[in-house]
């Protein structure tokens, strides 16, 4: 069951949220009319030694994804994501992920983004997002 309201939808999210205690704590920043985010993989992120887990490259870019499409003022769910790997995320490296909408069609919003360490890339992504009204199934506050 939902712990929060439509007025706080991002207020614990372990990607973006700046007060989860143990999250992220990623921001975006739109550049370019791309959404950017920006991290440093710790220890604490690995799969194998010295190199970051696949599924966090696939939650980053779950994450700048829907901040592409947040760029058109919208709130959307994901439909389908997927990931190529492309090169390690190297522990420690600065990495970038950027994503960008390439077409919408009605309520879909079809969206690719990247993960590079540099000039190397990461992680290439595709997702399919669908605009929702948050606020039609998140509980309100209570008064």
């Amino acid at each position: 069951m939902a712990t929060y309201t439509a007025k706080d939808k991002f207020a614990n999210c372990f990607v973006c949220s700046p007060t989860n205690p143990i999250g992220l704590h990623l921001k975006n920043t739109p550049v370019d009319g791309k959404a950017h985010m920006e991290i440093v993989p710790n220890e604490n992120m690995v799969g194998l030694n010295g190199l970051m887990h696949g599924g966090f490259s696939l939650m980053i870019m779950d994450e700048v994804m829907y901040y592409a499409v947040d760029g058109y003022g919208v709130d959307s769910v994901t439909l389908h994501s997927e990931c190529d790997f492309k090169n390690p995320a190297v522990v420690g490296h600065k990495l970038v992920a950027e994503a960008w909408v390439t077409k919408r069609d009605g309520k879909k919003f079809f969206v690719e983004g990247e993960i590079r360490d540099g000039d190397t890339v990461v992680v290439t992504a595709k997702g399919l997002y669908y605009e929702m009204d948050m606020s039609k199934f998140l509980p309100e506050e209570d008064e």
